[in-house]
C-alpha cells in the first residue's frame, strides 16, 4: 500500500473515531500531539486500529512522541514496521523445504 493510501486510511480513522466526524482540516503535518488530537487513550485506540488494519504489531517502545506527532510520522512508522515484519516472516535461505 502506498504512503498516500496509508496516510488517508489513518486520517479517516482519526476524523471518524477520535474527532467524531469533525474534519478539522487534518493534514499530513497537523501536530496531533501538540493540538491534543491524540491523548494516551486515543493513541492506544489508534495502535489497535493500526494493528488490525495493517497487520502490524506496534511494540510499546515504538509508542513515543516522534512516531505519533503527525500523520506523516505515523505513516512512516507503519510502512517501516510492515517492511520489518515482512522481512522477519521470510524463510531464511537454505531453510525452505527442510524438516
Amino acid at each position: 500500500m502506498e504512503n498516500a493510501a496509508v496516510l488517508e486510511t489513518i486520517r479517516k480513522f482519526l476524523v471518524d473515531e477520535v474527532l467524531e466526524g469533525v474534519n478539522a482540516n487534518v493534514t499530513a503535518d497537523t501536530p496531533l500531539l501538540e493540538w491534543g488530537v491524540l491523548s494516551s487513550m486515543s493513541t492506544m485506540r489508534l495502535v489497535g486500529f493500526l494493528s488490525e488494519r495493517f497487520g502490524i504489531e506496534v511494540p510499546s517502545d515504538e509508542v513515543v512522541g516522534r512516531n505519533f506527532k503527525d500523520l506523516a510520522s505515523i505513516t512512516a512508522m507503519v510502512q517501516r514496521m510492515r517492511a520489518q515484519q515482512q522481512d522477519g516472516a521470510k524463510v531464511p535461505a537454505g531453510k525452505a523445504g527442510t524438516a
